[in-house]
């Protein structure tokens, strides 16, 4: 398994119909698309999803744990069961997705979905330890910096 594509926060909370459009007023239907055409480019086993819970600090920027809002959007098209939890803003501080990403020696790390805040870039630095990562050049404005000698790789367009 050399690529996987790691699908970010695409929960009710984020994207469904009731989701609150004045803090997330993107086109949700329209990034769905986008996402679900990056999901079918990809093996089962290749994709991986990123849920967010409210924990701890971070309680109040996540939907609650088993709840309507904190389970995936229906028009998401879920085509493994690699579907991992975390509470903090790196995907990579869930201790069981990062050991099986490397065990399973994964060479490039994709993120497509919601970044509600530095989620991207601290996971992006992370990642980048072990394996390359691509993500959307509009992510990069915040890491600069600190991303600019990395493997670190962005991508113009969701549709490429």
């Amino acid at each position: 398994m050399d690529n996987v594509l790691f699908v970010v926060n695409m929960q009710n909370f984020f994207v469904g119909k009731k989701r609150n459009k004045d803090k997330f007023s993107y086109n949700a239907e329209d990034l769905i698309a986008k996402i679900n055409k990056r999901i079918a480019a990809y093996q089962p086993e290749e994709v991986f999803y990123i849920v967010s819970v409210g924990k701890g600090l971070f309680k109040g920027l996540a939907p609650k744990p088993e709840t309507m809002d904190a389970e995936l959007s229906r028009d998401i098209k879920v085509k493994s069961k690699n579907i991992y939890q975390k509470s903090k803003p790196d995907f990579f501080s869930n201790d069981a997705l990062t050991d099986f990403i490397r065990a399973r020696n994964v060479k490039e790390v994709e993120f497509v979905g919601i970044d509600t805040s530095t989620e991207f870039g601290a996971s992006a630095l992370t990642a980048n330890e072990f394996c390359m990562v691509i993500m959307a050049p509009d992510k990069q404005a915040k890491f600069r910096e600190k991303i600019r000698k990395t493997r670190i790789t962005y991508k113009h367009d969701m549709d490429e």
